[in-house]
């Protein structure tokens, strides 16, 4: 070969002419510089492809991890901001009970830590500026350290000394003093340490259940007439059958489920007509709030707080909102807890009476009617 035929393919620095160098480095630098495979390992920022896919990576994390911190704080935000919100539509009471009255009498008052004692009033005449009537008086007990969710039912007519003033019905105590005056009866004659209450007016009752969707409740023949029949006498409906007994199949207990708003569950809670009068209406009481507990806990978010909100307004309490919100918090920890009730009198502990007040009940034997209750609520025993 000719050398002037080699100089085609060659180069000053080859004297092979095989064209595999060159001086041309602009060209082929990557090459010869950086490593004998090119750029398959290295990029034209002279750093190795696996260290900026990692970088990537880190980078696409980065980004989804500040996208949940974002979507939390909003959702921490909007709760708070609820909070707020519902708070506020509560009303609050300066009026705490005076355990003094009790203690100044020598009684000592029960309470154990991790159990704490709420006293629910159900009032129906929240708005006139005075104390309505309490027909429901339930002592909710929260057993943090059993898990447990306790209904303790107090007879409305149970004769009874309110201290300060005279033996009377339990719910003359309430009529003059409200909450205040009924809770310091109760710590008085049972020796139980109550830590706060709620007064719930009806119309939040009745706006708790339709913000829940209805509930399901199990009805007699009976119960279902009674529940037409107070809709239709307070011109709440049309029709006297609103909801038609002969429509449903009864079990051998007589019952049957029924699917009811909130008018009708207020009118099956406070239905007294019925067999077993103001007994099986402490029964029926306890049953709806179970119910409605239940139904809390299996709600979504958006119906719960829903109900929540729609409440709010109704609701009187001596907590301040801080206290408020933490038993809130712990009411909803609860709802997975076992429930157990009572009620006072207990079964074969009292007889009626007729004196000054009517038709009443008078306890039996009061010190072991009190032993029943702080065994219900602290030993976790039923009567």
């Amino acid at each position: 070969m000719l050398d002037s035929d080699r100089d085609i393919y060659s180069n000053s620095s080859d004297d092979y002419g095989d064209g595999y160098y060159t001086d041309d480095t602009s060209k082929y630098g990557s090459y010869m510089e950086d490593n004998e495979y090119g750029d398959e390992y290295y990029n034209t920022n002279r750093q190795p492809v696996g260290n900026s896919n990692r970088k990537k990576k880190k980078g696409v994390l980065r980004k989804i991890i500040k996208i949940i911190l974002i979507i939390l704080a909003v959702l921490i935000l909007f709760a708070a901001v609820f909070m707020i919100v519902v708070l506020a539509r509560v009303h609050y009471s300066s009026e705490n009970p005076d355990r003094s009255i009790a203690e100044n009498d020598g009684i000592t008052l029960r309470s154990e830590y991790n159990i704490e004692n709420v006293l629910l009033f159900g009032e129906d005449n929240h708005d006139s500026g005075e104390h309505g009537r309490a027909d429901t008086m339930i002592l909710l007990t929260l057993d943090k350290r059993r898990h447990l969710l306790k209904q303790t039912s107090f007879m409305r007519d149970i004769y009874i000394y309110i201290p300060g003033y005279y033996y009377a019905k339990l719910n003359e105590a309430y009529a003059i003093g409200g909450a205040k005056l009924a809770a310091e009866t109760i710590e008085y004659n049972f020796g139980i340490e109550i830590n706060d209450y709620i007064i719930v007016d009806f119309n939040s009752f009745t706006d708790i259940v339709d913000s829940l969707g209805g509930i399901d409740l199990d009805l007699t023949y009976d119960e279902i007439e009674y529940i037409n029949w107070q809709s239709y006498r307070n011109k709440q409906v049309d029709t006297e059958t609103e909801i038609d007994p002969d429509s449903f199949e009864y079990d051998a207990t007589g019952n049957t489920t029924v699917h009811v708003n909130g008018r009708q569950a207020l009118w099956y809670a406070r239905n007294r007509d019925s067999a077993g009068s103001d007994f099986d209406r402490t029964k029926r009481q306890r049953i709806v709030i179970d119910t409605i507990l239940s139904k809390f806990g299996k709600s979504d978010p958006i119906r719960l707080m829903t109900a929540v909100y729609s409440s709010s307004e109704y609701l009187t309490t001596n907590m301040n909102a801080f206290t408020l919100c933490g038993k809130g918090i712990d009411l909803i920890s609860a709802l997975s807890y076992d429930r157990n009730e009572h009620r006072i009198p207990t079964g074969d502990n009292y007889y009626d009476v007729w004196n000054e007040t009517g038709e009443a009940l008078q306890i039996g034997d009061q010190e072991l009617e009190n032993q029943r209750l702080y065994d219900f609520i602290f030993n976790d025993v039923g009567d």
